[in-house]
């Protein structure tokens, strides 16, 4: 009792500033109440770290993300005038239904926001008022989030998702000053998708209220490769913010010096806080600037040959990190070249014609519309749409490098380079710290819109070949020789963004680029996915990505070194492996892709490139398939004693599994499988992994009108009996190197 009375009175009295956390001992006490009975939740869906920096805020529930010992919480606390809040970075927790120790967790967690013995219950947006009527709770449903509403509970628990405008935020807020207790989660690095294209810093209602608590959603994602997160009352102090800035400051005046791992601690809390503010909230941004001192104009910039790492270049990153947020969400029509622009992407020439363009945007065709222009950093770019189209989800970007690189332990540039101005009105003027190549976004919801001309002031002319548009002797005659510093190369499939020195290599953009349209076109027919596209894939080099050699998504990302490959076609050199990988990630389905093979049904797809296009040896794409590998994997598979554990952990061993069964009956008969998805004559689509491996087996054994169920268990592939039963009366069939 005497800590939680302490807790309050503290939270009543304590001015919320930057002053670091509440004691620690309470910290721990009131953390234990809300785990108590609780060993582990499991990760559901893709979770975000949730940011800490209020003195009354603490983080609940945390974890190490990826490679780095840094811990990120997935749930904190935090006191807020008389009231409570706990926020999840998943809406996924709200309604105790995630398995193991969850339930418990939410019966803890309704007793200590609500800070009394079974306290009225509201939900909204969250289904689970049967799940507390179980337990005991007075539990209802209800629509609007107004005053009167809330003050008919102790506890709500909010889907915060959709909180898009600052009246309800502010009325949850003014309610929990007041006693109330909230908890809220939502899936923040999806808010730009869920808002129609609004940033989460800027435009959610609900964080916009929270930041006196100091405790909020971000955009950032996290927590890969984790399956749960272990209930532990100890945690770093050092994931609060305003605890890890009073340490920095503390250790620059001549106090305790921190630790490689306290740096790295500290740096990870301030960031992933920095990540939450809004650009006209500076108390946060002022108090890290005062605790790293005044060294900013001497502050290193990183580049490929030098870049900043964590352990050499805390100090120097938190500031760079702090200034690219900043930078990124600011509005309006000025901005000061960044110092960084210059290494990366690159500085515009100052005696490039500033020019005016008209582009015409196809609303059937979502995403990124090229424009063939480029902004120099820190100059102003106008933009004008028709009146109809403005506020309607349109927006201006400056920049392809969209990677961002906060979560890395090096930086060779930037780690946020690219801005984005939404076209609210029919005139708008931006500008980019760091400059970049300038697109239109369309928002997907536009299709039905009717083409339109948009008019682009101040851009200087960047090298862009349209294949069908223009020709061989255009592009190396004029195109080629535009003066921007990045170049792309286009057709109605694909859009390589290249350095315009490596641009200038290409002399026959047509016959590259027809290319490039026969590898996505022969990926999407072999996957069964021509009618889905809308939009052309894209590839983007950059100087450093936020993960691996290349990924995928939309762009997928590569090293610049890569970019000569990509863009070098004839009869000696084409582009390899890699690109037809990724390519491949972008098509796989999850129905024909479980556990263990995230890494080999892409690669299957990839291989069909060489087949279709290339017209070569389609195992001659990668070393790890070579005739002695293979033999290998058969020798690996025969002599695992958990076939299936080697299988599934080595994504070239279970390739092997489908370069058997092509090499036995054809592309036609993995080109049936993919299609098989869309005929109702093989059933439902698979709704588990366990479904996924069975249909598998069901669906090739009878395309190709064998048994397969003897050359699944050869290879460790678990498959239910029932599924044997069903392909059993079939002919059995093992390749003959088994």
């Amino acid at each position: 009792m005497r800590h939680r009375l302490l807790f309050f009175a503290l939270a009543i009295l304590i001015p919320l500033q930057l002053r670091g956390q509440i004691p620690a001992e309470l910290v721990k006490a009131e953390r234990a109440k809300i785990l108590a009975g609780v060993t582990s939740l499991p990760k559901t869906g893709a979770p975000g770290p949730i940011a800490i920096w209020g003195n009354m805020a603490f983080p609940l529930l945390a974890a190490a993300s990826g490679r780095e010992a840094n811990e990120l919480a997935v749930a904190a606390a935090a006191g807020y005038g008389k009231g409570r809040i706990i926020l999840f970075g998943h809406n996924s927790y709200l309604d105790g239904n995630a398995g193991g120790d969850h339930a418990q967790l939410m019966e803890n967690c309704v007793n200590w926001a609500a800070n009394k013995t079974k306290p009225r219950i509201g939900l909204k947006g969250v289904n689970a008022v049967a799940f507390f009527d179980q337990r005991g709770f007075k539990a209802e449903s209800f629509s609007d989030l107004n005053e009167k509403t809330l003050n008919g509970f102790d506890v709500v628990i909010l889907n915060a998702q959709s909180i898009t405008d600052p009246a309800p935020g502010a009325v949850v807020a003014d309610w929990i000053k007041k006693g109330g207790g909230l908890i809220a989660g939502m899936t923040g690095w999806a808010f730009g998708q869920t808002s129609g294209g609004k940033d989460l810093a800027v435009s959610h209602g609900l964080n916009q209220a929270l930041m006196p608590a100091g405790v909020a959603f971000t955009d950032m994602s996290a927590f890969d490769s984790l399956s749960t997160f272990q209930a532990r009352p100890d945690l770093p102090s050092l994931m609060n913010a305003s605890e890890a800035i009073q340490a920095l400051k503390k250790q620059s005046g001549g106090g305790a010096v921190l630790t490689p791992e306290e740096v790295k601690q500290s740096s990870s809390a301030i960031q992933v806080a920095l990540a939450a503010q809004p650009p006209d909230r500076s108390n946060l941004r002022d108090a890290v600037t005062a605790a790293l001192g005044n060294t900013g104009a001497n502050s290193p910039i990183p580049t490929k040959t030098a870049p900043l790492t964590q352990e050499q270049h805390a100090s120097a990153r938190i500031r760079l990190g702090m200034e690219t947020r900043v930078l990124r969400l600011a509005t309006g029509e000025k901005a000061t070249p960044h110092p960084a622009h210059e290494a990366f992407p690159g500085k515009a020439p100052a005696d490039a014609p500033r020019i005016t363009r008209e582009v015409k945007i196809a609303p059937a065709i979502p995403g990124w519309t090229s424009t063939g222009l480029y902004a120099a950093a820190g100059e102003t770019l106008q933009v004008t749409i028709p009146a109809a189209m403005a506020n309607q989800g349109y927006a201006v970007r400056i920049g392809c490098h969209s990677d961002t690189l906060y979560h890395l332990d090096t930086w060779s540039r930037a780690p946020d380079i690219c801005k984005t101005a939404p076209l609210n009105t029919p005139t708008t003027q931006t500008a980019s710290a760091f400059g970049g190549l300038v697109y239109i976004e369309v928002p997907s919801r536009a299709d039905g819109d009717e083409s339109f001309v948009v008019t682009i002031q101040g851009g200087i002319a960047a090298p862009l070949f349209v294949l069908g548009q223009d020709d061989d002797a255009q592009w190396n005659n004029e195109i080629k020789k535009r003066p921007a510093p990045w170049a792309e190369l286009a057709c109605d499939k694909m859009i390589l963004s290249v350095p315009t020195e490596v641009a200038r290599t290409v002399t026959t953009p047509t016959q590259l680029m027809q290319f490039w349209k026969q590898v996505v076109e022969a990926q999407d027919d072999i996957s069964n996915q021509t009618a889905e596209r809308k939009r052309p894939e894209r590839m983007v080099a950059d100087v450093q990505i936020s993960a691996g050699f290349m990924h995928s998504g939309y762009p997928i990302m590569l090293h610049v070194p890569e970019a000569l490959e990509m863009v070098t076609y004839n009869r000696i050199k084409f582009p390899g492996w890699g690109y037809h990988h990724e390519i491949g990630h972008n098509h796989q389905r999850g129905h024909f892709t479980f556990d263990g093979t995230g890494e080999v049904t892409n690669n299957v797809l990839g291989m069909y490139v060489y087949e279709a296009v290339l017209k070569k040896d389609w195992l001659i794409g990668h070393t790890a398939i070579t005739p002695e590998r293979r033999k290998e994997n058969l020798t690996k598979i025969k002599q695992a004693s958990d076939k299936w554990a080697t299988w599934k952990s080595d994504p070239f061993l279970a390739l092997h599994t489908y370069i058997q069964l092509v090499q036995a009956f054809g592309w036609e008969s993995w080109r049936g499988y993919l299609y098989s998805f869309a005929d109702a004559k093989f059933g439902p689509l698979p709704q588990s992994d366990d479904d996924k491996r069975d249909q598998f087996l069901v669906r090739y054994s009878k395309i190709v009108n064998r048994n397969l169920g003897p050359f699944f268990d050869a290879w460790g592939i678990p498959v239910s009996s029932r599924a044997k039963a069903e392909v059993s009366k079939l002919e059995s069939w093992m390749p003959p190197e088994m």
